[in-house]
């Protein structure tokens, strides 16, 4: 029995390796930590929080907490702090941050640079219930005061909207949901917000709309009155639109069919897309057609203010993608929709259809732990340059790193094959109390942290790299030149090593490609292959098998060119980047000119009498040009055997010697010749 229980603390402590398994094990080594606190110094719980913006633009990112009486805005990196351990709201003293007064403030801030000054602006709301606003902060590289607590347009301004309808409504609230996004794909941010009539109860006869209000260019301020109040209901055609009938407690935006438009995902009491594009009428009801919108039909919802939804690249393939969470507790399943380019959308999109083309369902299957979803994100925690999917349930978060290797249509994460029992794959961080999830590098280390919420702490777990290392071992860079234009560039010519965490591909291209240029491999069990263009194919390791690396020795390089060098690039982003040389040109044997004693001509590199037609004697017979020797095992002229010196060679007395470049050989690039005086 002591052996079994051992054996299930060797797992759990084993689920990962890169990121601690729990909370307890967090210290200033592998995280930083912040404790918010309120004006009379009692703590106060930090409720959510933003860490991928740049409010002060000095190039590092800033976290944004809400701690229930405002936000609080630290700037990065952590090193500021020094060893402050955790760190609280007293260093926000307008020099490495400030706070935002608000009262009544509302969950989740959202950044973006909507002004077009190349810095990060902060949006924010209230839900106070006579008057609900948005608040927009402005980024600058100019000194913050310690407390900002008014607007006058020039740090910032507040919207609002006619009274007795949707901001200053009792029972109403404007912003609930609230992004900054580029749906009119300008270049710059749009700010995006929902009323939500009726959110605290009762009855309202007022529609519910989503407003959008255009980003400026050049960094402009939006024109306010003198009390820095903007009046979203007086918007015109050109400076933005409103979308009336639809509206969300949540809303997200990402680019989900690649167009070039962010689109908006709204949630609570449907499940919905709005696409974006170039231009929109001032009042906009789009169809849901699969082209201007679309419903998603297996999403429920329980308190969808926090985190359900959010875009990144899952698979690597260049193409944004969606996670979104199930609010029924009953379903556990949490979704990759995966986006697409050029290519038509239903106007109902199930992400119950099962197609693992289109959506993977990540489910607890027939275990009992949980895996439901309260709050998600996506982003990138490894430093794969593939985008994680991080979740968390009540008690830990679970996150199941992204990959360019297929996934099954249902993933069932209590299995023997679950991701989040290999570190290589995913991982679990136990003791986790809060909703709070975040992406930040508040230590500027160019991979993001995992932000996490435990007992009124919140606490960034540094990103750590994958235990991930490759290398060929190339012994030969250089290929010869082959007659029959076939070269199999790797067998015998590497010994390749890899690290714990084996590649799930490697990318095999003609840097130079010519129309002729082709690459092949047998696909098998093992290994499957995808030909992106005739001279650029990609291996995939479907079993992340140890020795990926040494089954794609067989990899065939076939032309016709006659142009120098090819040049063959290996590639897994941020971990492997070689490249051979192949030589496609036939070696020129004349190419130092044939020199031969007065009275003689040179003939297949001997010196032979004019008229003499016995030159299949060979250099038996004949002499051999300068600069050549005579190999009498085949009784032919030969470059020699060793790079020469004029020290080496004697010249006749009517003769002197010369160091020519020659192309006979790659090891000599110079030989010495006799030449007539």
């Amino acid at each position: 029995m002591k052996i079994y229980l051992l054996l299930i603390l060797i797992i759990c402590v084993g689920w990962n390796l890169a990121f601690p398994a729990s909370t307890e094990m967090l210290n200033k080594t592998n995280s930083y930590s912040i404790v918010g606190r309120s004006v009379s110094g009692r703590v106060s719980p930090l409720l959510y929080s933003i860490g991928t913006c740049d409010i002060n633009g000095d190039g590092k990112k800033d976290i944004i907490f809400n701690n229930g009486d405002g936000y609080v805005v630290l700037f990065g990196d952590v090193s500021r702090f020094g060893d402050s351990r955790p760190i609280n709201d007293s260093f926000a003293d307008g020099i490495n941050g400030f706070k935002i007064k608000i009262i009544d403030v509302e969950r989740f801030p959202v950044c973006g640079d909507v002004n077009g000054d190349g810095i990060d602006d902060i949006m924010v709301t209230n839900s106070e219930l006579m008057r609900g606003y948005v608040f927009v902060i402005y980024g600058s590289k100019s000194p913050f005061k310690a407390t900002i607590d008014s607007f006058d347009g020039i740090n910032g301004l507040k919207i609002m909207a006619e009274q007795d309808q949707d901001f200053g409504r009792r029972y109403s609230s404007l912003g609930v949901g609230k992004v900054i996004c580029d749906v009119n794909g300008d270049g710059v941010k749009d700010l995006v917000m929902s009323t939500y009539m009726g959110f605290f109860g009762g009855t309202t006869n007022y529609e519910n709309r989503i407003f959008v209000l255009y980003g400026l260019k050049n960094g402009s301020k939006f024109t306010t009155d003198i009390n820095g109040e903007y009046k979203i209901y007086e918007i015109v055609e050109d400076k933005g639109f409103k979308i009336t009938g639809l509206y969300g407690a949540t809303l997200t935006c990402g680019d989900i069919n690649n167009d070039g438009y962010d689109d908006l995902y709204l949630l609570n009491p449907n499940s919905q897309i709005v696409f974006g594009k170039a231009t929109f009428p001032l009042n906009y009801l789009p169809k849901f057609d699969g082209k201007e919108a679309l419903n998603i039909t297996g999403i429920t919802w329980a308190d969808s203010r926090s985190g359900t939804s959010s875009f990144g690249d899952f698979n690597g393939d260049g193409l944004i993608d969606m996670a979104v969470t199930n609010g029924n507790y009953s379903s556990y399943e949490v979704y990759i929709i995966f986006g697409k380019q050029n290519e038509n959308w239903p106007s109902t999109f199930d992400v119950k259809s099962r197609n693992s083309s289109n959506v993977i369902a990540f489910t607890k299957g027939s275990g009992s732990k949980a895996y439901n979803c309260d709050s998600l994100m996506m982003g990138d925690i490894n430093g794969d340059s593939f985008d994680d999917l991080q979740c968390y349930t009540p008690e830990f978060v679970w996150v199941v790193y992204g990959s360019d290797l297929p996934f099954e249509s249902v993933v069932d994460l209590s299995a023997t094959t679950s991701p989040l029992l290999d570190e290589c794959r995913g991982s679990i961080i136990q003791e986790v109390n809060g909703r709070v999830l975040a992406n930040a590098d508040f230590n500027n280390d160019k991979i993001k942290d995992l932000v996490v919420y435990k007992s009124k702490v919140l606490y960034g777990i540094y990103g750590e790299k994958l235990p991930m290392s490759a290398s060929l071992g190339l012994s030969y860079t250089k290929l010869e030149y082959s007659a029959n234009g076939s070269y199999i560039i790797l067998e015998g010519k590497y010994s390749p090593v890899s690290g714990k965490c084996p590649l799930t591909s490697i990318k095999v291209q003609v840097i130079n490609a010519q129309p002729s240029d082709s690459l092949d491999i047998a696909s098998s069990n093992d290994i499957t292959v995808k030909k992106l263009s005739p001279s650029t194919i990609i291996i995939y390791n479907m079993n992340r098998d140890s020795k990926f690396l040494q089954k794609i020795s067989k990899i065939q390089y076939s032309t016709q060119r006659n142009d120098s060098f090819a040049i063959i690039n290996f590639n897994y982003p941020g971990y492997l980047d070689e490249s051979i040389l192949v030589k496609t040109t036939a070696p020129q044997i004349n190419v130092i000119p044939c020199i031969c004693p007065a009275n003689n001509i040179c003939i297949d590199s001997l010196c032979v009498p004019p008229g003499a037609t016995d030159t299949n004697t060979g250099c038996a017979k004949y002499p051999c040009t300068y600069g050549l020797e005579c190999d009498a095992t085949v009784n032919k002229c030969v470059i020699p055997s060793a790079c020469m010196s004029c020290f080496d060679l004697k010249c006749r007395s009517n003769e002197k010697c010369e160091l020519r470049k020659s192309s006979y050989s790659e090891t000599c690039k110079i030989f010495p010749f006799c030449v007539p005086v």
